[in-house]
């Protein structure tokens, strides 16, 4: 009896999930340094949290899935038929996480002051298509419930209109927020360097953790249309929750760095030549008012010789 060869079938669902088991030991790294030392609002610190149940909670619904289809019935086929209850649970924990992390990208952009006239379009188009998304993400997972023979194998049209409509639409919500970030970046540079190179850093770990995660869902995207009859885009969308939660915590944690970057780099002091000015006000106030002028008035001039001024001051909103 020829043997059935399964590993090009499951191969991918496989080391996908060992891939996601090092994302999710980096994230949970970047949880413990983040929560005891940070000292952030509520809301973040909750949004923060939830990352962190969510990436968990899906971790361990996408073990219990590999579990069930290699082991209890490793060698067979046929539960390829249908979709397990828990991938359809971690479908909706990560549609729940990518919604969490781009309405933080939306929170930071309305804490900017340089967006200026165009600035409530730019959080309203970014803010529609993030709902968009989560809407697709919701109606994908209710047909993965109700058609779950369709899912895997045999693709039902409905699963694969509502997965399409909510993978491109967190894409292009990914692709504008980045956009919309590096704009105002780009906008807030002055004429100190220290400042500019601060900006610099920030606009790439802006820019790569776009192209990162928008890389993700196009190759999802892709591998999902281009090979209907292969599961090699469930690699990808294993690791999606993965990545919104490896790029989520360090924008937080990172904060702190680049905050005293600012206060020891552009914050500096300058020693301002007030010697030559004070005593040529010395002389003609002497010259106009003789008599009037005595000791007082130079230790007055000496108190403010080489006194430092801030001569540039920069505030970049938390990132």
């Amino acid at each position: 009896m020829d043997e059935i060869n399964i590993s090009g079938i499951f191969a991918p669902i496989y080391w996908g999930f060992v891939v996601s088991l090092f994302l999710g030991g980096i994230t949970i790294v970047q949880a413990y340094i983040y929560f005891p030392a940070k000292t952030d609002s509520s809301l973040v610190r909750l949004t923060a949290m939830s990352m962190i149940v969510l990436d968990l909670c899906s971790s361990f619904l996408m073990a219990q899935s590999v579990y069930y289809y290699l082991i209890p019935h490793f060698g067979s086929l046929l539960p390829l038929d249908s979709v397990t209850p828990e991938i359809s649970a971690e479908c909706l924990l990560s549609t729940m996480m990518t919604f969490n992390s781009q309405c933080y990208f939306v929170y930071q952009l309305c804490s900017v002051k340089r967006l200026r006239r165009g600035r409530w379009l730019v959080i309203g188009s970014i803010s529609f298509c993030a709902i968009l998304a989560f809407a697709g993400g919701i109606a994908c997972v209710a047909s993965m419930y109700v058609f779950h023979h369709g899912v895997l194998s045999n693709r039902n049209k409905i699963f694969a209109i509502f997965f399409g409509m909510a993978k491109g639409f967190g894409a292009l919500t990914d692709i504008l927020a980045t956009i919309a970030m590096c704009m105002f970046l780009s906008s807030a540079k002055a004429g100190i360097s220290e400042t500019n190179t601060l900006l610099n850093k920030l606009m790439r770990f802006v820019l790569h953790r776009g192209a990162l995660v928008t890389t993700i869902q196009t190759a999802l995207l892709i591998t999902f249309y281009v090979a209907p009859n292969k599961l090699y885009w469930m690699a990808f969308h294993i690791n999606v929750t993965k990545l919104y939660a490896n790029t989520f915590f360090p924008r937080l944690n990172g904060r702190a760095h680049l905050q005293n970057q600012i206060t020891h780099s552009v914050i500096t002091p300058s020693f301002t030549t007030t010697t030559h000015t004070s005593h040529m006000t010395r002389n003609r106030n002497k010259e106009e008012y003789p008599g009037e002028y005595d000791l007082s008035d130079a230790q007055n001039v000496d108190n403010h010789f080489d006194m430092p001024t801030v001569t540039k001051s920069v505030v970049i909103a938390d990132i």
